[in-house]
């Protein structure tokens, strides 16, 4: 939690000066002397530059934005409904995509909006600084522009797949750009990830230890296979065409080979060691944490850093901020498993998807029922109450309530706070994910890597399957394997319109299916069943996308139309 490769405090600041735009919907004032005139003018200015973008994407976490990405899509998941408290009424808004929960929260996403535009500006303004004559050797400089463009490419697919019609903005400007045409987009991504595939070089970041966070060739080749599965399944019905950008099936299928094939990455052998609340036995803050956390695994393929260094009045705002809202709600008492707001809590559906002897079910949920939590926790004011618990992404506490992540901080930062300074990272792809991808994708190797995670999860092969797996198995199998993750969503929705929304009215239900009986939650204390709050129509005319902040549509003068539904 505390490997401080991608350092990221005053760098970050100093970059969001770089350059400046007129208008308060993409604010990057310059906070420094330093300004994108004065700056890059050798290689480590770049290289600060560089992590700065990095910085950049971290900030749609770390600056307390909510919701972000993955607050959004758990909540939107199948897998999850709202949760919170009474007064969280938004966390219901995205769980049953219905304005009647909070009717005046219209601008719902503007922080994570204007964040994610910040990022934005930070990586064009880089792109169009970067100078390959002030680099020691080309691949520097091919290392530091991949790294840039895949950020950016990142960012742009995080939000034309949150909000579908965005703006394109690939140069810093201080004008008003109209949403683009999301084939425009897609273009953009494509393109900005297949140069980081192509170009960064593959010698680059490979040692973990060291270079955790940083993108390499093979993380950039996986987030093009996963952009090409979401558009082809959202936008061509899954028919294996060539997607915008000129990205086709055999192109993914070529980036996840590679990836698999440069013997960079391997299954962590325990599932549970991939997260820090899985693999961490109680203990006392005298005797320390206890756990088996393999931070570095050769299963991460990219992953989003944290530091547990943020205290309410500093400004090194590094710490991930959505691991509160997961946390147990109203309990102090359950070590190693901390509190926080009992957002997005797991349906009684989704944890039975689970097989006897699969090992993933542990390392997923908290059954608040085998720890002796359930009763307490009904008796408050939780919402959408299953007893089900993210256990991924679960803060961490000693046997005394004490925080682990701002324990450790102590000695470094006084005013260490639970709500800012958790430290757990992101993992944004998994090795298994991009075995579970070349199989999708038709590789003749599909029945050994989708069995390879079968295998890792009973143990054993007895689960093994003797021919090509299906389509449906591999989604199957994916839902398993993730979770709690923060990918459900975007899986669920390639898997066609009415798949998506089938499943996000079922969801209450016992088993996920129609016709089923309905599951029991608990509302404020009081039990009660939730399948009349899931409406067809409020699925259906979204499509799956969220609501443009209506601040932003403000900011730009009505430029900016609002999507279908909201």
């Amino acid at each position: 939690m505390k490997i401080s490769n991608i350092k990221i405090a005053a760098l970050g600041l100093l970059t969001l000066g770089l350059a400046s735009c007129g208008d308060d919907y993409l604010d990057t004032s310059s906070k420094t002397a330093l300004n994108s005139e004065s700056f890059y003018k050798n290689e480590a200015q770049a290289n600060a530059a560089v992590v700065g973008c990095y910085d950049g994407y971290q900030a749609t976490i770390s600056e307390g934005c909510w919701p972000n990405l993955f607050l959004a899509s758990e909540f939107a998941s199948d897998d999850a409904y709202g949760g919170g408290g009474p007064d969280d009424r938004t966390c219901r808004i995205l769980d049953r995509m219905d304005m009647s929960y909070n009717a005046s929260d219209v601008s719902f996403f503007s922080a994570t909006w204007e964040w994610y535009y910040k990022a934005i500006n930070r990586c064009n303004t880089f792109l169009q600084k970067n100078n390959p004559d002030i680099y020691t050797n080309q691949d520097n400089y091919l290392a530091a522009e991949g790294e840039a463009r895949a950020l950016r490419g990142l960012e742009y697919f995080d939000l034309v797949r949150l909000f579908e019609n965005v703006p394109l903005i690939t140069t810093p400007t201080s004008e008003i750009v109209p949403q683009a045409a999301p084939d425009s987009v897609y273009a953009q991504i494509v393109s900005d990830l297949k140069y980081a595939a192509d170009n960064i070089p593959a010698s680059y970041y490979t040692d973990k230890n060291s270079n955790l966070g940083r993108i390499t060739r093979y993380a950039a080749g996986a987030m093009l296979a996963r952009v090409y599965l979401f558009y082809d399944g959202v936008y061509n019905n899954n028919s294996r065409g060539t997607m915008p950008g000129g990205l086709t099936a055999a192109d993914a299928l070529d980036y996840c080979e590679k990836a698999i094939n440069s013997n960079q990455y391997s299954l962590e052998p325990n599932f549970k060691d991939l997260w820090p609340a899985a693999c961490t036995t109680a203990s006392s803050k005298e005797d320390g944490w206890k756990n088996t956390y393999k931070e570095a695994s050769n299963e991460i393929v990219w992953v989003v850093k944290f530091n547990n260094d943020q205290d309410w009045n500093n400004s090194n705002h590094n710490g991930n901020r959505f691991i509160i809202d997961l946390g147990m709600r109203n309990v102090t008492s359950y070590a190693p498993y901390g509190n926080g707001w009992g957002q997005a809590p797991i349906t009684s559906a989704a944890q039975a998807k689970f097989l006897g002897g699969d090992s993933r079910k542990d390392a997923t949920v908290i059954n608040a029922r085998e720890i002796g939590a359930f009763n307490e926790q009904i008796g408050t004011d939780c919402m959408d109450y299953t007893g089900y618990v993210n256990k991924k992404y679960c803060p961490l506490i000693y046997t005394d309530g004490t925080s682990i992540p701002t324990d450790a901080a102590s000695s470094e930062i006084s005013g260490a706070n639970f709500q800012t300074s958790q430290d757990q990272n992101w993992i944004l792809m998994r090795y298994s994910d991009v075995l579970l991808m070349a199989a999708e994708l038709g590789s003749p190797n599909a029945t050994k890597y989708f069995n390879l995670v079968r295998e890792r999860a009973y143990g054993n092969t007895d689960h093994d399957i003797a021919g090509t797996p299906t389509r449906q198995q591999i989604w199957d199998e994916r839902r398993l394997e993730f979770m709690g993750e923060g990918i459900r969503y975007f899986d669920l929705r390639r898997q066609g319109l009415d798949a998506f929304v089938n499943a996000e009215v079922n969801q209450a239900t016992v088993n996920g299916q129609a016709g089923s009986a309905p599951a029991t939650i608990y509302n404020n204390k009081t039990a009660t069943t939730a399948t009349s709050t899931y409406q067809d129509a409020n699925f259906r005319t979204k499509r799956g996308f969220f609501q443009i902040p209506n601040d932003q549509i403000t900011l730009s003068g009505g430029v900016y139309k609002q999507n279908p539904g909201w």
